[in-house]
């Protein structure tokens, strides 16, 4: 207590202001003394990386007489308090800018200052914002139509699929998996979702039904469709035509197989020249 009465409070002048008593009579030793301390940042956070949509908090203190008033700035424009956006003070003093949900348009840099009576300090913060990457469960625009070919021909099995991230797709015949990259069997896919499952020289084993399914992080869809593969009909040849033969002297060389001279036999003048003449015909010299 001795030591109480004679103590004096040590105070920077620059930082004192004396207020007079309300007693005109009371002189200026007794006068009461406030003091002021500049806003100074005790804590302040980190830069950040955030992923989109997900909860994030910037937490600090600062200290300063009077306690210091305190506005964010993203980018160099006012940060508002809304649904999505608070800011709020414990009461051991803690600061907090509250983002319920992050955004993109949240990136950037922030910068903090505190303000009092006797100056303001500022700290700044980066936050980076990673964009989530938009996901979509695989679905058919046009599904895989069922056909029925011959043994031998090609056959193409199409569909159209629409998905992000591009999905893996499982085809299978029978409950069993198909075999691609073959000599008989090529499997197409191109950027806009067009799939193709080509089979070369068709054969009875190809048929069945088919099942292509098509997965991703996001979700998976199936689609059966149902192959069939005939015989092909046999290929019967057309019956040989029948050729019209000329009547001609043929008999004649029949006889001269027998050693006849059917030419000495004639007169000239015979019947065998005036039928020759009238159907204009001449023998052959083969004959």
């Amino acid at each position: 207590q001795h030591n109480s009465e004679h103590a004096r409070l040590q105070v920077p002048t620059s930082q004192v202001r004396s207020r007079s008593s309300s007693r005109g009579d009371v002189n200026d030793q007794d006068a009461i003394q406030e003091k002021f301390y500049p806003p100074r940042f005790i804590q302040v956070p980190e830069n950040m990386s955030i992923d989109e949509g997900r909860f994030c908090r910037m937490d600090f203190k600062v200290s300063g007489l009077p306690a210091p008033d305190v506005s964010w700035y993203l980018n160099g424009r006012p940060v508002q308090s809304d649904d999505l956006h608070k800011m709020i003070v414990s009461e051991k003093g803690l600061h907090s800018l509250i983002f319920e949900v992050v955004r993109a348009s949240d990136a950037g840099a922030y910068a903090c200052v505190a303000r009092n009576r006797a100056g303001e300090a500022t700290f700044t913060v980066q936050l980076d914002v990673l964009a989530k990457e938009h996901k979509r469960a695989p679905m058919f625009i046009y599904k895989p139509q069922s056909k029925k070919v011959l043994e031998g021909d090609s056959v193409k099995l199409e569909c159209q699929i629409s998905a992000i991230p591009p999905p893996k797709l499982f085809w299978k015949r029978n409950n069993e998996m198909v075999q691609f990259n073959t000599d008989r069997i090529s499997l197409y896919q191109d950027n806009t979702g067009r799939v193709t499952l080509l089979i070369k020289d068709v054969n009875k084993k190809d048929a069945g039904w088919y099942t292509v399914s098509a997965v991703n992080e996001a979700g998976v869809t199936t689609c059966n469709t149902r192959l069939d593969v005939t015989a092909r009909p046999n290929q019967t040849l057309p019956a040989p035509k029948q050729l019209r033969v000329r009547p001609t002297f043929s008999k004649y060389l029949a006889l001269n197989g027998r050693g006849l001279d059917v030419k000495q036999a004639f007169n000239p003048e015979g019947e065998f020249q005036r039928l020759a003449a009238q159907s204009g015909l001449y023998e052959s010299e083969e004959l």
